[in-house]
């Protein structure tokens, strides 16, 4: 047991220390396909409550696709799925809480998914660009962009059994009544703020 912990912990430190975030590092990986790594990913939403507080929840099942072509990255192209039925808001009283948010507020039975497929990738920085797809939502297709960082890259990272690693941060907001998420605008305001960390691996 104390091997097997030893062992985990060393993988986890590799990769760790492999990860680095340099114009190099980006350029080494190869181009084509890659997949997102959902244990180490994750999909907040925030949005202002009565001009009180911002109330968070987590997106918990989403995944994404990712085609990378690290010397062009304007040729790359990202689309992600997302599970409306899967919020998790962590309330502490009500257990169908998260249930009516995806069934009621966001009408998931008739409209089972929640898809961003990229249309154009800006390079802003040496380790920032800019994302701009159509996001579909509730059966209303828009355009939303996202602020990417190149957070880090991991050729054939120990963590992912040899396979080449990218780890990316990005946020963007959203304007909910664009999209027909007209209810509770005396409370809850009209700007949807996200927050996404992600990884990929790369296929084949």
């Amino acid at each position: 047991m104390r091997l097997a912990a030893a062992a985990a912990l060393l993988m986890l430190a590799s990769c760790s220390i492999t990860g680095k975030q340099t114009t190099q590092s980006l350029q080494s990986l190869p181009s084509g396909a890659y997949q997102l790594e959902k244990p180490h990913a994750s999909l907040l939403f925030r949005v202002k409550h009565m001009g009180l507080s911002y109330y968070t929840a987590r997106m918990t099942d989403f995944d994404a696709t990712l085609d990378f072509d690290p010397k062009n990255p304007g040729a790359s192209h990202v689309k992600a799925i997302i599970n409306p039925l899967s919020v998790h808001a962590e309330h502490p009283t009500d257990k169908d809480w998260d249930q009516r948010i995806g069934e009621d507020f966001f009408e998931a039975k008739e409209f089972p998914q929640i898809v961003f497929d990229s249309k154009m990738v800006e390079v802003t920085g040496e380790f920032t660009g800019r994302i701009t797809g159509d996001l579909t939502f509730m059966g209303v297709t828009e355009p939303v962009t996202l602020d990417v960082t190149f957070n880090g890259a991991a050729p054939a990272a120990a963590l992912y059994q040899g396979r080449d690693a990218i780890g990316f941060s990005a946020k963007g907001t959203l304007d909910r009544t664009d999209f027909g998420l007209t209810r509770y605008g005396a409370i809850v305001a009209s700007e949807v703020e996200i927050v996404i960390e992600a990884e990929f691996t790369r296929r084949g």
